[in-house]
This record gives structure tokens, C-alpha cells and sequence, in this order.
């Protein structure tokens, strides 16, 4: 196989990487963080779909390799890169963002991440929380998850 054909995968795998990325970013913390079936669908469609793009229908045993060699790659780079840099880190990853604090819950917060009243509820009484009155701060991770502190009494 030429080079430049190898050269052109890979350009094409951090190209779509990079769109995937920002399009999955653009969804919002709270849908990566809970698969629901559709969503589940969806990433297997948008996995096929994106596939044939990734080698530029070079269906070679090389070409694949390069493929999933850069994937892998790119993955490492970014956790390394991550690591290395709380900016970096902050700037892919995004921050926690306070959901409660003193028992009242940001409703703009809420709307922002799609959390409804029962998605809410749900999350405090997992963390053994009867109620946001009960709450000193509760945070949306940058994984979409909620993690509650609760208040000392």
C-alpha cells in the first residue's frame, strides 16, 4: 500500500474524530453519561455510518489497521494531554457545574443539562438524600453525572 493512502487515513480518522467529538459535545454531558437504548442505536448507526468514511473505502487488512491504530492512538494522546494539562483537561472535558447549593436547585442549571424534577429526585435519594433541602451542593461531573454533598448536621 502507498504511503499517501496511509497518510490520507489517517487524516481522515482525526477529521472525523474531531467532528464526532464536537457533535458529541454539543449533545450535552447528560446524554453521554446515561445510554438509553435509542441512544445506544444511535452510536452503533452513527459507528456504521461513519466507517466506510474513516479508510475512504480502502477495505485492506492495512488499512484498517492504520485506522484503528490511530483511533487508538489519538485516544492515548488525548488522556496523556488531559492529564497533563488541568487547561487542556478543562477545556475537552468540561468542569463541574453547580446544580445545588444550600438545599436550592439552580433551575437554570437544570434546563441547561436536561435534568427533569424526577431525574433529580432519583439521583438524590441514590445518594441517601431525601430532599435538596438536604443538599449543601450537588454538582453535573463533567461525565454527566450527579454527585450530592450532603449537608452536616
Amino acid at each position: 500500500m502507498e504511503p499517501m493512502k496511509l497518510l490520507e487515513i489517517v487524516g481522515r480518522v482525526l477529521a472525523i474524530y474531531a467532528a464526532l467529538f464536537v457533535m458529541l459535545r454539543l449533545a450535552g454531558r447528560r446524554e453521554m453519561s446515561e445510554l438509553s437504548p435509542m441512544d445506544l442505536l444511535v452510536m452503533l448507526l452513527v459507528s456504521e455510518t461513519v466507517s466506510p468514511a474513516l479508510t475512504g473505502g480502502d477495505q485492506t487488512l492495512l488499512g484498517g489497521m492504520v485506522a484503528a491504530a490511530t483511533l487508538i492512538g489519538l485516544s492515548v494522546l488525548i488522556a496523556y494531554v488531559t492529564f497533563r494539562s488541568r487547561r487542556i483537561g478543562r477545556l475537552l472535558e468540561g468542569d463541574a457545574v453547580v446544580l445545588i447549593r444550600n438545599g436550592r436547585v439552580d433551575k437554570q442549571v437544570a434546563r441547561r443539562f436536561r435534568i427533569s424534577d424526577e431525574e433529580l429526585a432519583t439521583a438524590l435519594r441514590q445518594s441517601g438524600v431525601a430532599g435538596p433541602g438536604d443538599v449543601a451542593r450537588a454538582y453535573v461531573e463533567p461525565d454527566g453525572e450527579i454527585t450530592v454533598l450532603e449537608k452536616k448536621r
